[in-house]
């Protein structure tokens, strides 16, 4: 299984999540569901740092991209333009990667420590969606890289005992598609992965607001 198979899950994945939150709020299954998708997209931004040519590129993509998207995540959560109270994932995708980037500067322990510790203050007080586990979720996919087992134990017990909502459990059946990753990219639609979070919270919206959902 490829990234690009990986990207299509989570996106999937995504879309039930939030259209069951916003249009069908009785449907819990379709939550359950949803929580495949972050999961996948921390293993995706470990992976990407490891492979990718130019780090500094793909974390100006992932800040734009964040920008972009508080408008229409601030719409659906909030229904206003701007709300400062909570923050789309790609700020934790972007703070994830660039924990990663910074740890690697230096080979002191403890300002390694401090790095990460730090990064998942930010997320926690910048209330950054999935805020200090979704930091936490990123950092171990890269630590235990090398190691499946302790990887996989990892997320699980961030996803079963780190998060305050018992439903979030149900993203430790991630490591399940996660485990037939290839170490293949495939086909490379990037801008379109990028684009389709806030293309797909902007359509929920308006079908919210307008279609009397």
């Amino acid at each position: 299984m490829s990234a690009f198979t990986l990207k299509i899950i989570a996106c999937i994945s995504m879309v039930i999540d939030h259209a069951g939150a916003h249009l069908f709020p009785e449907a819990v299954w379709m939550r359950y569901v949803g929580r495949l998708a972050f999961p996948i997209y921390a293993f995706l931004i470990a992976e990407g740092y490891r492979h990718t040519k130019d780090v500094k590129k793909y974390l100006l993509r992932l800040f734009i991209f964040a920008l972009v998207s508080e408008i229409p995540y601030d719409l659906l959560g909030e229904d206003c333009l701007f709300n400062w109270g909570a923050q789309n994932v790609f700020f934790t995708l972007f703070s994830g990667l660039l924990m990663l980037y910074l740890m690697d500067w230096t080979n002191s322990l403890i300002l390694k420590a401090f790095t990460f510790l730090s990064f998942m203050w930010i997320a926690e007080y910048c209330h950054f969606t999935y805020r200090y586990p979704g930091i936490y979720m990123i950092f171990a996919f890269d630590f235990f890289r090398e190691l499946p087992f302790l990887r996989d134990l990892n997320i699980i017990a961030a996803n079963v005992r780190l998060f305050t909502a018992k439903i979030q459990a149900a993203g430790s059946l991630a490591i399940i598609p996660l485990s037939f990753y290839n170490g293949k990219r495939g086909p490379s639609w990037k801008y379109f992965f990028y684009a389709f979070y806030p293309c797909h919270l902007l359509i929920i919206y308006l079908v919210k607001k307008y279609a009397g959902v």
